[in-house]
């Protein structure tokens, strides 16, 4: 049923009905009443269409990554699940983008890939369904549940034979690399960003600048650290201290692991590596926490895999 509201001296159609909302203002209360009772009964009839209905979600995505990703850290990451969306879903109106369909969505998708990676497709869509309703071209975002990240978090460490392996057959500089990561429990992406200015080797500090959440912080620097650093400053062919692209480096890293027989391991499974090295040393959380960046305590039980044999000297 419409509701006619007096706004600011002009009149307000507003219409709820069979799952629709629209409105319309008017300078005149007739009219108003007039053109709530015809889009009432186009509803009826199903004929009725508006601008809205004629958005794409692709559309949508479009205009969401070139106004609101586009400036975000997680860009270049984030720009590959906007176009996987856009290829399975895009061609959708607006108005078809309904809980059934993303639950569809959710589901084909888990036999296809990690929980993680629907959870983040779906989250995109939600935030640019978000954005349209700030642009006009939707009055909704549909709800559905996530899939469970329960017992999804990694718990790969490498075993002491493996290590050896692992950097004994790394060439020098990704040996210094491996080290260097371990020994700061950093994301690849902090290692990439580090400017030579920003490390200090006589009091063993680096400032990190800018960092994924968004903050700036100084890490201390074990001595293999410093070993690893200036070796990796003798290479620098910039004012950074790598020499090659990040996505060099991690196609390199899996590579070996591949050609050496470690499985199921990745670059970023360093930074776990690095963070459940920092509390077998003894560290309590906020410590960790202002080495690793977490600023959620409770995700450091899930980067964290204490080797048990560590414990014993300790009970």
């Amino acid at each position: 049923m419409a509701t006619i509201r007096k706004r600011l001296g002009k009149f307000q159609a507003q219409i709820r009905k069979d799952g629709r909302f629209i409105s319309q203002t008017f300078l005149k209360k007739s009219d108003a009443v007039k053109w709530a009772k015809e889009q009432e009964v186009l509803i009826e009839q199903g004929l009725y269409t508006s601008k809205k209905e004629s958005i794409t979600l692709a559309f949508l995505l479009a205009r969401w990554e070139r106004d609101v990703l586009v400036h975000l850290k997680c860009y270049k990451v984030e720009k590959y699940k906007v176009a996987m969306v856009s290829r399975a879903l895009g061609h959708l109106d607006l108005n078809q983008v309904t809980s059934a369909i993303l639950v569809d969505y959710r589901d084909a998708r888990l036999k296809e890939v990690a929980n993680q990676t629907v959870k983040h497709e779906l989250g995109l869509i939600r935030r640019a369904l978000k954005k349209g309703i700030e642009w006009g071209y939707t009055s909704s975002v549909p709800y559905l549940a996530s899939p469970s990240l329960k017992g999804q978090a990694r718990n790969r460490r490498l075993s002491a034979a493996e290590m050896a392996l692992l950097l004994n057959n790394c060439d020098e500089y990704l040996q210094h690399v491996v080290i260097l990561l371990i020994e700061t429990a950093m994301r690849r992406g902090e290692l990439a960003s580090i400017r030579i200015a920003d490390i200090n080797l006589a009091s063993r500090l680096l400032k990190l600048s800018d960092t994924k959440n968004g903050d700036d912080r100084t890490i201390p620097l074990s001595v293999n650290a410093v070993e690893s650093i200036r070796y990796l400053i003798t290479h620098a062919q910039s004012p950074m201290l790598l020499a090659y692209e990040k996505e060099w480096l991690t196609k390199k890293f899996m590579a070996l692991c591949k050609t050496i027989g470690i499985d199921n391991f990745r670059l970023h499974d360093l930074r776990h590596e690095g963070v459940s090295r920092l509390f077998e040393k003894g560290l309590n959380v906020m410590e960790v926490s202002s080495i690793s960046g977490h600023k959620d305590l409770s995700m450091l039980k899930r980067y964290t895999h204490i080797n048990p044999s560590t414990l014993l000297p300790k009970i």
